[in-house]
């Protein structure tokens, strides 16, 4: 029975201690998501930015070898660099 009671208190504590604690610690969560949000903008636009830059490449190699498949390329390199600035602009 005693060791009832001395459980009951140390868990009546915990359920009073852990809202405290998470109201210290809520600040840092915060940071932390704006820290990973920016860090996945930075990403999502320097992946789409290379990709944007091969199409570009691709598409100027076809156009000197006079490859008819160059304005796909074109067009999917427009794509990409569109993709990478709606990431860096958005997220």
């Amino acid at each position: 029975m005693r060791y009832a009671r001395k459980g009951l208190i140390a868990l009546a504590l915990m359920v009073f201690a852990v809202p405290l604690w998470a109201q210290s610690v809520a600040p840092t969560f915060q940071s932390a998501m704006a820290d990973i949000s920016s860090i996945a903008a930075a990403a999502g636009a320097l992946v789409g930015g290379i990709i944007g830059l091969i199409g570009l490449g691709r598409t100027a190699y076809k156009l000197a070898n006079g490859d008819g498949d160059a304005m796909t390329t074109l067009v999917m390199a427009v794509v990409g660099l569109f993709i990478g600035f709606l990431a860096n602009s958005f997220l």
